[in-house]
């Protein structure tokens, strides 16, 4: 059949089960060449002026606290980049999670961080479990990135945590990932994929998930940066492109009254979504991205991201 012939079909019609719905054709594209959208720190939603000083903070934020409140009450809003938790991310699209994890003085629980705590990950991971046991065709990744006051007594109870809740749902890497298909990984019943950055474990390793961190407040610079990481992208692994501006002390003091979503995200959405949508899925195109405040403009941004995936589709015939 001629691609002229076909109507482009909007992939994003239905979120919560996008993936679910992709026509066969893409189901059965490796997983390394089809458009996923991903969140960056994820799950940053509970942190308020009243959560404590997280180990993740820089030195300077710490010395600070002790002018009272409002330093509190700046770091919080520099420091939420999520307007939801992980189920309302997952009905919205989002496949892929950043997850940054801290011990915590008084409990032996985890908790999620971003220069202040959040929700404790087990529960993160509660609700992300729960969803894929209603959605058996949808894949998520799990990338642990950063890991604050462990040792290794705290890694191996944090790695059987992680295996006892997703169990058989754990995608083994011992696949071939450029074989693996979205319908290929739901015969097997694997959803999700771990990625778990430090060496030694059964999880898939950072060598095997490039995520380049942009690390700038320059749209320029960060669109350039993305550019780079796609044409250097090898094409039989998965590749991450951080689609952030990172906000350092120096501008953060110069927007001290505004927030990290009015100055980073809002502002930079027109310029990501016009990225997004001049990229293409495929070998050597764009793979999963992850970006601040996923929802802005009804899940624009994901809906462009899934939606990358019409050219894929296309060129199938």
């Amino acid at each position: 059949m001629s691609s002229q012939n076909l109507t482009v079909r909007d992939l994003a019609g239905d979120l919560e089960n996008w993936m679910s719905l992709l026509p066969p054709q893409l189901r059965q594209t490796s997983i390394i060449n089809i458009a996923i959208p991903g969140s960056h720190d994820s799950f940053t939603t509970q942190i308020t002026p009243h959560s404590d000083i997280a180990p993740d903070a820089e030195q300077i934020l710490k010395d600070l606290i002790v002018l009272g409140p409002i330093v509190k009450d700046v770091i919080a809003r520099w420091s939420v980049t999520q307007t939801y938790m992980g189920e309302d991310q997952l009905k919205r699209g989002i496949r892929y999670f950043d997850i940054r994890s801290a011990t915590k003085n008084g409990t032996d629980d985890l908790y999620i961080c971003h220069s202040l705590y959040s929700a404790p990950v087990q529960s993160c991971l509660d609700e992300i479990n729960t969803f894929l046991n209603s959605h058996p065709q949808e894949v998520v990744f799990l990338d642990f990135q950063h890991f604050y006051g462990f040792d290794q007594i705290i890694h191996n109870r944090y790695i059987q945590s992680i295996k006892n809740t997703f169990s058989s749902k754990i995608a083994p890497n011992s696949l071939n990932l450029a074989a693996a298909t979205l319908e290929s990984l739901t015969k097997s019943g694997y959803q999700v994929f771990v990625i778990y950055r430090i060496n030694g474990t059964s999880f898939w390793p950072s060598a095997t998930f490039p995520n380049p961190w942009p690390n700038t407040v320059s749209k320029p610079n960060l669109i350039e940066s993305l550019d780079n990481g796609l044409v250097r992208r090898k094409t039989n692994i998965p590749f991450i492109s951080q689609c952030v501006l990172t906000p350092d002390a120096k501008y953060i003091i110069e927007n001290v009254f505004s927030t990290l979503k009015e100055k980073c995200a809002a502002e930079l959405e027109n310029d990501r979504s016009n990225w997004i949508e001049n990229q293409r899925a495929g070998s050597g195109g764009l793979n999963i991205i992850i970006a601040d405040f996923i929802d802005l403009s009804d899940n624009r941004y994901v809906r462009d991201v899934i939606n990358v995936n019409q050219k894929l589709f296309l060129n199938k015939y």
